[in-house]
């Protein structure tokens, strides 16, 4: 079964099996970005999103974002996107959290190698104070290396190995979308994914942002620092093991490759970064 995005009617295309996943609403997603470190200084420079719901595509959302940094040589060697293209487009803003928010509502979020993205998502929303929770996302490459084991399973092999019809370059946003689509409803028809619920398939190749895992990794002390933008003061032991005497203010959880960090603010610096709250002792309320 070769299933293409362009298809009007997805429903009439699939098998009964997999017929439950085309009821539901998904939405595809995908960044470019400046490089691999959203915890470092990489930002989004391009998001791409397509909402589908029973089979049909009811919206999309595309644009550029100015990192407010240079896009180095070797990002713009595989995505092609300039310096030039996104200097007039604004910034992460609050703005654009709200429309992608908004257009992300209580979908099923759906990437390949989705913890890259999400990483990504998580620290723009926490860098205007919003905490990002409650999410469920699949990723595409953890369900091709079940089905596909011992192959390479880059979304442009799995383009490839389903005849997947493609119009412009990959590593642009929308055009890893389109080819995304395509590549999830036929790997869910695989015989040995079709007959998994959608909780099942995200909860055996996919991420959730559930706040019982955030409660579990952020100490109660910080998360009510967070809510009433408290300064707390606690010791935070570095890579290298020494000792930091930190004054801070919780701002928001980021979560990024499975694991929940704290923005803060830095109360005498006013610098922002973030924390792993393993890493915390001696917390306690400041002035």
């Amino acid at each position: 079964m070769k299933l293409h995005f362009q298809d009007e009617d997805l429903m009439n295309t699939f098998s009964l099996f997999s017929a439950e996943h085309i009821a539901k609403t998904y939405v595809f997603f995908d960044f470019e970005t400046t490089g691999f470190y959203p915890l470092d200084t990489d930002r989004i420079i391009e998001i791409a999103m397509i909402k589908i719901t029973n089979g049909s595509v009811v919206d999309k959302f595309e644009t550029f974002i100015n990192p407010l940094r240079l896009i180095p040589e070797q990002a713009s060697e595989v995505n092609h996107i300039t310096n030039e293209m996104v200097k007039d487009y604004s910034d992460f803003n609050k703005d654009i959290c709200i429309k992608t928010l908004n257009f992300i509502q209580d979908s099923i979020l759906v990437a390949h190698n989705s913890s890259f993205d999400l990483g990504f998502l998580a620290m723009e929303l926490a860098k205007h104070g919003i905490s990002f929770t409650s999410w469920r996302s699949i990723d595409t490459l953890k369900i091709a290396k079940s089905v596909f084991p011992a192959q390479k399973n880059k979304l442009k092999n799995l383009i490839d190995r389903y005849n997947i019809k493609q119009e412009g370059d990959l590593h642009r946003a929308m055009v890893d979308t389109e080819a995304l689509v395509d590549v999830f409803f036929n790997l869910v028809d695989e015989e040995k994914i079709r007959n998994l619920s959608d909780d099942e398939i995200v909860a055996k190749f996919g991420y959730t942002g559930d706040i019982e895992s955030l409660n579990k990794s952020i100490p109660q002390i910080v998360r009510e620092a967070m809510e009433n933008a408290t300064v707390l003061k606690a010791d935070y032991k570095t890579r290298d093991g020494k000792i930091l005497k930190l004054n801070f203010i919780p701002v928001a959880p980021v979560w990024n490759s499975d694991k929940w960090y704290v923005y803060v603010n830095n109360v005498k610096t006013n610098k922002h970064f973030y924390i792993y709250c393993n890493r915390l002792s001696n917390v306690f309320i400041g002035e």
